[in-house]
């Protein structure tokens, strides 16, 4: 009879004990990097085309967002990439960013969406130092045995 694999709880994957909860927290990170991305991108293409009688909606409708897009999109590339730093800047970036904008605002608005993009991106920050010190040179020797 078959062994059935027991399914991974919460908990054991916070603790990335293996190479692929690493990697998949590394893609849950770049993922949401592109959701992000592509939120940010559609806000301030629109802030170009019109302007909005409420401040709040206003302040996503800013033209000047499209830094924070390039800025985004190449963090996210690298994160695909495995990068400690962009993972690492992408979280200080976000996380500073949120308290930014909560002060310009000067009200806590979206706080559960925020925490869950905190999550993807501290995981994806600290998946990418797992792999680094425990799988990166696997992959490289597998590589280079696969050339031979």
């Amino acid at each position: 009879m078959a062994e059935k694999k027991k399914k991974e709880s919460f908990k054991d994957q916070m603790k990335m004990e293996t190479q692929e909860l690493c990697e998949a927290a590394i893609k849950n990170g770049w993922i949401a990097g592109l959701i992000s991305l592509v939120l940010t991108l559609i806000f301030s293409t629109a802030g170009f085309f019109t302007q909005s009688d409420n401040e709040t909606l206003n302040y996503f409708l800013d033209p000047w967002l499209m830094i924070d897009v390039v800025l985004i999109a190449i963090l996210t590339l690298f994160i695909y990439k495995k990068s400690r730093t962009a993972a690492t800047l992408m979280f200080i970036y976000f996380v500073i960013s949120k308290f930014s904008q909560w002060y310009d605002l000067g009200t806590v608005q979206g706080l559960p969406m925020a925490l869950i993009f905190m999550y993807f991106y501290f995981n994806a920050m600290r998946g990418t130092f797992i792999w680094h010190s425990k799988y990166k040179n696997q992959d490289t020797e597998l590589s280079l045995e696969a050339e031979i």
